[in-house]
């Protein structure tokens, strides 16, 4: 054996290392995301961030790279839905897409339709005008694309339009590949989209010199997906096994100073360019080999912080927090209910009726649904929490 070879048993241990059941220090990565992210458009409220001073590029950095929040979003929902495409394949032989998209619609549709129907409440009830156009490109998932659309209380349901993108397209992407090659060609073709995307970035660009929401499409984020599902394939692999031994076991420290310093320092140095290039794809790289790390290392320091029971619940209740923040903080909201610091508790109280009013009602309802459609429940415990930001 070669000195630096990783041998079989060693491998294998690695594949155990992501278990069957709920992957460590997940739910505190989705926690580490939403606070990021109600940080960051807490900062843009009270424009508190001014890069010109030594103040104001210490809050830059502490509170204004929120962004980045989304992007561990997008890297979580392309790893776990990966894992359960894969974990049903090699479980099962197949992947039904039935199944899969009744989860989604269980897990996504109940909780945003909940909150669009308070929107619609809450204009009629202060006399606000509502656009037609603002619920329907939030509700069929095309704001993204047609960002005009948009009234300042569905802002942020454009990271939303790219999940649901995405799913529709990555599960029979990955079947296709599949059926052509296993393993080995899925993963191909996630790495084919991480490469073009920062490409398809620049020519949309280049093409369309006035869009100035790249990041808000699907085109100009798969790569974070991607890397997501990337890595959920490439885990248990030789190569990417010695690779983990070799360079992220000894270096994981350096991954989120990337997307948490090192990013934020280069978008002061180039503006948006940095980002709109290739900087959207070195952020979600390190982000997802961040992911396997902390995953395998929920004993370190930073997995206990992550597997924090406190932490936990803030990831649990992330999904229905990020529908909500923006109604708690946007300065465009004519109540008190965006008064600070209440408004910030709102944001949870609202998160946790969402949570169990909402979400989990829906979730045993598609266990019912599932049972008697196949005599058992569905092989999700891992569904993963759709992302958000803005």
């Amino acid at each position: 054996m070669e000195r630096n070879e990783v041998p079989v048993d060693e491998v294998q241990a690695q594949k155990r290392r992501i278990p069957s059941h709920r992957i460590p220090s997940l739910d505190g990565m989705r926690a580490v995301a939403i606070l990021m992210v109600i940080a960051l458009h807490l900062t843009q409220r009270y424009r508190v961030v001014n890069t010109h001073t030594a103040k104001g590029l210490v809050l830059y950095f502490l509170f204004g790279l929120g962004g980045d929040g989304v992007g561990i979003f997008f890297v979580l929902s392309g790893f776990l839905i990966t894992t359960l495409l894969l974990r049903e394949q090699e479980k099962t032989g197949r992947v039904s897409l039935a199944d899969f998209y009744l989860r989604r619609t269980f897990r996504i549709l109940p909780p945003l339709y909940a909150y669009l129907l308070f929107v619609i409440a809450f204009c009629v009830a202060i006399h606000t005008p509502l656009h037609l156009a603002t619920i329907l490109g939030s509700a069929l998932f095309y704001r993204n694309y047609v960002p005009g659309d948009a009234q300042w209380f569905t802002e942020h349901t454009w990271s939303l339009c790219v999940e649901e993108q995405f799913y529709l397209l990555w599960p029979l992407l990955f079947l296709l590949a599949w059926r052509r090659g296993g393993r080995r060609a899925a993963g191909w073709c996630a790495a084919v989209l991480i490469v073009a995307t920062p490409v398809l970035r620049v020519a949309t660009k280049l093409a369309f010199p006035h869009v100035h929401h790249l990041d808000e499409m699907l085109h100009g984020r798969m790569d974070a997906l991607m890397a997501g599902c990337l890595a959920a394939i490439l885990i248990g692999t030789r190569p990417f096994e010695s690779f983990y031994t070799r360079v992220v076991a000894r270096i994981w420290w350096l991954l989120p100073l990337e997307f948490l310093v090192f990013s934020g320092a280069a978008t002061l140095a180039a503006g948006v360019n940095y980002h709109n290039s290739i900087g959207f794809t070195i952020d979600s790289l390190c982000i997802a080999l961040f992911l396997v790390w902390v995953s395998r290392n929920a004993e370190h320091w930073v997995g206990r912080i992550l597997n924090w029971q406190p932490v936990v619940w803030i990831g649990v209740l992330s999904y229905s927090a990020y529908l909500w923040q923006t109604f708690f903080i946007h300065t465009d909201n004519p109540t008190r209910a965006k008064a600070m610091p209440w408004g910030f508790f709102l944001i949870w109280i609202a998160a946790a009726l969402s949570y169990f009013v909402v979400e989990q009602p829906s979730l045993r309802m598609r266990k019912r649904i599932e049972a008697r459609r196949t005599g058992h429940p569905g092989l999700s415990p891992l569904a993963p929490a759709p992302s958000g930001r803005e």
